[in-house]
């Protein structure tokens, strides 16, 4: 019985809202709003469509135990067969803290299916063929419409799919984020959509990658006049992606717990319920710091650059495996190796600024490069001129601010 009047009320409401979002005024929301922006149209690797459904799901049944409010907006680009959604959509849950979802009582135990069908459907897109949710128009779009949706003071924002950080996207040659039929969105693309969509009222404190190999410093970088914060994995990540389960809460707090958040992805990994221990590292990275970290690096490497010809690469933390192998080395372990003594005066001290929390999971997982705790800073940079695949120095060299940033050309050169 509880279920019946749960599908009726739920059937009332959608066949009452609409699928565009309504023109008039509507009220701020006075605390922070989280927008998921989820890619599962996934034809390239591994399909993360009931990962990310899952991620929904866990979303929703930790809101259900929440005793505060909370508003929370998920753009969701589907495939095209998709049982639970005909087109790319905006879905909002709210809670009331009182334990009710959008005006119901939240099920502790709903399924995917009831997840879904409790959302309210706030706007649907097209579909078609040339649909491509990791488009700078269609991005820029959707982030529009969420903040028309959701006026607020402040925004959270999850970006969840396939990712392999700085690196070149394109169709099928990379995915720097997202994967929609193979097509991703390079991350200077990306600041430029964020920067026009949220404009200058710096108002999304935090950009939550729930997605592999976003933990690199070039990625912040690029992100510092977005964002406040980034929070990401330098290696891949895990299919389950983040336990939101166990850690949605902390992203509505002010401020957030990001050490909590580090430290439950990594305790939810070592001591996974189906698989036991696996890998995972996780790091929160204050964006204010990345131009003195830029400087501070743009130092060492200057004063250590006659050192770099030669340098045993292999010896430091690295971060990448098969195709991405090398594509990241640990930022404080790369000097370390380079001078040959531990890290310390100005890097040392803006690291320890700009790493706000961190967390791994030390040892060998499978593939994966073996993890030190003692050797991991939290974040990951790539040494121009070792690279295994063809591009990559010369994007990252045209493409990439922090190269120039923190002088690479000078140092490569000489």
């Amino acid at each position: 019985m509880k279920r019946l009047i749960f599908f009726l009320l739920t059937a009332f409401v959608l066949v009452s809202c609409s699928n565009e979002i309504p023109e008039q005024e509507v009220p701020s929301y006075r605390g922070r709003t989280i927008l998921a922006y989820l890619v599962s149209n996934n034809t390239v690797g591994v399909d993360l469509d009931d990962d990310l459904k899952q991620n929904v799901q866990w979303m929703y049944q930790c809101m259900g135990t929440m005793s505060d409010s909370c508003r929370l907006l998920v753009y969701f680009r589907p495939k095209a067969d998709d049982l639970l959604l005909e087109e790319p959509s905006i879905l909002e849950f709210f809670s009331d803290g009182k334990g009710n979802i959008n005006g119901v009582p939240a099920i502790a135990d709903a399924s995917v299916e009831e997840v879904f069908q409790s959302a309210l459907l706030l706007k649907t897109y097209p579909g078609t063929d040339g649909y491509n949710a990791t488009d700078p128009a269609v991005m820029g779009q959707v982030f529009r419409d969420m903040q028309i949706a959701a006026p607020s003071g402040s925004y959270g924002l999850i970006l969840g799919s396939h990712a392999t950080g700085w690196m070149p996207a394109g169709k099928t040659v990379g995915r720097a984020f997202g994967e929609d039929n193979g097509y991703s969105i390079d991350i200077p693309e990306l600041r430029d959509v964020l920067a026009a969509s949220f404009g200058g009222s710096r108002n999304l404190d935090f950009i939550l990658f729930d997605a592999c190999m976003m933990g690199a410093v070039e990625v912040a970088y690029e992100l510092r006049d977005v964002t406040d914060y980034c929070v990401a994995s330098v290696m891949e990540t895990p299919v389950d992606g983040f336990p939101y389960q166990l850690m949605f809460d902390c992203l509505l707090r002010k401020p957030v717990d990001y050490h909590r958040i580090c430290m439950i992805f990594t305790e939810y990994y070592k001591n996974h319920p189906r698989y036991g221990k696996m890998w995972g590292t996780c790091a929160a990275i204050d964006c204010a710091v990345l131009d003195e970290l830029a400087n501070a690096v743009a130092e060492e490497l200057l004063s250590y650059s006659s050192g770099i010809p030669d340098l045993n690469y292999r010896a430091v933390q690295q971060y990448g495996t098969g195709d991405y192998l090398y594509f990241s080395f640990d930022v404080e372990d790369f000097f370390r190796v380079l001078e040959g003594k531990d890290v310390s005066g100005r890097l040392r001290e803006t690291l320890d600024r700009a790493v706000v929390a961190k967390s791994c999971i030390p040892g060998k997982y499978a593939t994966f490069p073996e993890i030190d705790s003692d050797r991991f800073c939290g974040i990951g940079m790539y040494i121009p001129g070792r690279s295994r695949a063809e591009g990559w120095d010369e994007y990252y060299r045209n493409s990439i601010s922090w190269y120039q940033a923190v002088g690479w050309e000078t140092v490569v050169n000489n």
